[in-house]
């Protein structure tokens, strides 16, 4: 979204100044059935709502002339704030929750970077990233000596735009830096742009979440959809991912639609890990099925997605901060061939 002559990129709404991944009317739907192990109804669960309020992957986009910025943000729990100038990175640290204003400025060699040193971004695009569990509230920001602030321009940013939905994986748990985790890994290699609606410990498919990303603006769509829906009955992950898969593709004909089956985890890699795979099996068919029913939906495998046991931390689910490295190469490898 836009507000004043700032780019709020992944950043769906604001509200009284605080950053919203998700419009709030869609986080406050957000629920799925719960089951015991006899395939019992429990209740409603609803504890990935934290999840889709947390801003990540969210970046405050603007130019202008000015070697130094000040930016003002009121975080209620800690966050990490990166900045970039274009593709380069010119810090990136961690504040405790609380009221800070933060001062960035421009180094001196990176005025000289050459065109073909250059990748997604123009050189005078900057680029704030902030990222936490919590409220994240913007307050303000400043040039140096009042310089103007405009937003970017259609050829200073990248042209296609990859909008991305799925679990914890895809959200980056398992790495400290999460803009190093495997979608924002490939799309630097691509040189594309990643709209991340991942929702750790979520991505149920509500309607309300399938009609809010469908009204987002993307070139393609990549589901990764099938890990923590996988303990339901066979009928709830059928509706639901089937309703998710058939939005997409068939709103979107034009457009290609990347399915990603569940990755290799838990007893698939440890003897002494829960024994998922029959769970991981019913979302495998459920992905399966329905990409066979569309010609724009491209099957992507999960098990050569991360084709390591070694690219997963110690829960056996999450990747490592090396792991999402890897499997960034290898997405972006998959990838390549369908991207203009």
């Amino acid at each position: 979204m836009v507000s004043g002559n700032i780019e709020f990129y992944n950043v769906a709404e604001i509200r009284e100044g605080v950053l919203y991944r998700f419009p709030k009317r869609v986080c406050d739907r957000l629920s799925v059935p719960e089951y015991d192990e006899a395939g019992n109804f429990k209740g409603i669960y609803t504890g990935h709502i934290g999840s889709a309020r947390a801003t990540y992957g969210a970046e405050l986009r603007f130019v202008t002339d000015a070697r130094r910025v000040a930016v003002q943000f009121c975080f209620s729990k800690c966050a990490r704030v990166g900045a970039y100038i274009g593709d380069y990175l010119i810090s990136s640290e961690i504040y405790p929750a609380g009221a800070a204003e933060i001062i960035f400025e421009r180094p001196a060699a990176a005025d000289g970077v050459g065109q073909e040193d250059r990748l997604r971004f123009g050189a005078n695009v900057w680029r704030i990233v902030p990222e936490s569990d919590g409220d994240i509230r913007f307050d303000g920001l400043q040039a140096e000596n009042g310089a103007r602030v405009r937003l970017p321009e259609r050829g200073e940013l990248p042209r296609f735009t990859l909008l991305a939905y799925g679990s914890s994986i895809s959200q980056g748990i398992g790495t400290p830096y999460k803009p190093l985790n495997y979608l924002n890994t490939a799309a630097q290699i691509l040189g594309i742009d990643i709209c991340n609606k991942a929702v750790s410990g979520g991505c149920f498919c509500e309607k309300e979440t399938i009609e809010y990303l469908c009204s987002e603006k993307f070139d393609a769509a990549y589901l990764e959809a099938g890990t923590n829906i996988a303990d339901r009955p066979a009928d709830v992950i059928e509706e639901r991912l089937g309703n998710l898969i058939s939005s997409f593709c068939e709103r979107f004909p034009q457009k290609k639609i990347f399915l990603m089956t569940p990755v290799k985890a838990f007893s698939d890699v440890s003897s002494t890990a829960p024994l998922y795979g029959e769970n991981f099996a019913k979302t495998r068919r459920a992905i399966s099925a329905y990409a066979a029913k569309y010609p724009n939906a491209v099957l992507l495998d999960g098990h050569l997605l991360l084709d390591k046991g070694y690219y997963l931390t110690a829960d056996i689910l999450h990747p490592s901060d090396f792991g999402h490295v890897m499997m960034g190469v290898r997405f972006a490898q998959m990838l390549a061939p369908y991207l203009p």
